[in-house]
């Protein structure tokens, strides 16, 4: 309730704009005789780029177009080698969202209403998963300043980040560092507490029980299996401070099944009086 409507306001006035010029050039880009150069442009911003993976249904990731292109789609890479410019836009046209765009198909110009149609649904579209994204990353890094709060709080001392490869490259007692690999998988804080042991602390957000199967399960209890099977349980406090909604049988799955530690957001305290009896 707190996210202000300016931001999806702005995105959805950004990509308007983005999925009008794009629509209006679908014709140029179907042409089979289209330039490599013309699909890699569409490739060189951002924005430009997602709005066109979103003229699919459902939208397609960069990440599983590289996989079906079998190549980087970097623009150079695309303006280099032509066969792998026309096989991308051969998968974005092949799936592309029938609902959205019906006169494709049909092999006609859309009317006007299908048009506005086509560009308000798309822009709205990548709107709301740009606002999820923000909402998502930004309740992490609040929740990550929280934690190191905690810890200053208690004389901690933040200290850079390093590539923590075995024990010997942790912090030192009293110290700890932000988001940084250790032993391979990456932990959101990782302190040092008075025991000796190092405290690999994940600060995680779900927005529903079925969300939090991969923020705690796939994601969490994956990190401790690693930590644990390089540094051995012994050396390690594999934790996660959780806000939001998590479903029990995940949370009680990495506690007792994979030895991860859990607090909540709202009773940090909790957090605090476990670290002052790590003695």
């Amino acid at each position: 309730m707190d996210e202000p409507l300016e931001l999806y306001s702005e995105h959805f006035q950004n990509f308007s704009k983005i999925f009008g010029a794009l629509v209006d050039r679908i014709p140029e880009l179907r042409n089979p005789k289209v330039d490599a150069s013309v699909i890699a442009d569409l490739m060189r911003n951002d924005d430009s780029r997602r709005a066109f993976c979103y003229l699919t249904a459902p939208p397609i990731s960069e990440d599983d177009l590289k996989t079906l292109v079998e190549a980087s789609i970097a623009p150079t890479r695309l303006e280099e080698h032509p066969d792998s410019a026309e096989k991308l836009r051969g998968i974005i046209f092949r799936i592309l969202d029938p609902h959205r765009f019906p006169w494709v198909k049909e092999g006609r110009d859309p009317d006007p209403h299908e048009r506005s149609a086509a560009i308000i649904a798309s822009a709205a579209l990548v709107s709301a998963k740009k606002v999820e994204t923000f909402r998502r990353n930004d309740a992490k890094d609040r929740q990550e300043e929280k934690v190191k709060e905690l810890l200053r709080s208690l004389g901690y001392t933040e200290i850079p980040k390093r590539d923590i490869l075995n024990a010997s490259a942790a912090p030192a007692v009293g110290e700890f560092m932000g988001e940084t690999p250790l032993a391979g998988a990456k932990a959101d804080v990782v302190a040092t507490v008075p025991s000796g042991r190092i405290m690999a602390i994940e600060c995680k957000v779900s927005n529903s029980k079925v969300n939090s199967y991969k923020r705690i399960v796939h994601d969490t209890g994956g990190k401790a299996t690693i930590w644990h099977d390089q540094l051995g349980r012994a050396n390690v406090l594999a934790s996660a401070v959780l806000s939001g909604v998590f479903s029990v049988s995940n949370c009680e799955t990495v506690q007792n099944d994979k030895g991860v530690y859990l607090f909540w957001d709202h009773r940090l305290n909790d957090l605090r009086e476990f670290i002052t009896s790590l003695t």
